[in-house]
């Protein structure tokens, strides 16, 4: 019996963690996640997805002002910042590899997408 109810609470509190992207009308319009980086997609277009561990509803996104199509990830295009995109890439990579819990700030939008502008890796 113990047995199970360890295995349960392994398995379930992994999720607990995670948070779906809340949205703020301050500072311009905002939103913001906690939570695992759950897949890293980059593609030849330069855009990078950062997929969040719970999905946002598109509708929470218009409380801080932004139209998106697709709560699913955070998106950047690398053109727009060659420097800070590589930087953000390998911080989310490293998230993702020690499966530690990111936040993730997103203003505005790109390709449908909550654009992240900023990432803090906790310990």
């Amino acid at each position: 019996m113990r047995r199970i109810l360890l295995i349960m609470l392994v398995v379930f509190s992994s999720n607990v963690l995670a948070s779906t992207p809340a949205c703020y009308s301050s500072h311009g319009g905002y939103c913001q996640y906690t939570g695992k980086v759950s897949k890293i997609y980059i593609n030849s277009g330069n855009l990078i997805l950062i997929y969040f561990e719970t999905a946002m509803p598109v509708e929470n996104a218009l409380e801080a002002g932004i139209t998106i199509t697709n709560g699913h990830a955070g998106a950047y295009r690398v053109s727009d910042n060659p420097d800070f995109a590589k930087l953000f890439y390998s911080t989310a990579l490293a998230a993702q590899a020690s499966k530690r819990n990111v936040i993730l700030q997103l203003r505005g939008s790109e390709s449908g997408y909550l654009r992240f502008d900023r990432i803090w890796l906790n310990e």
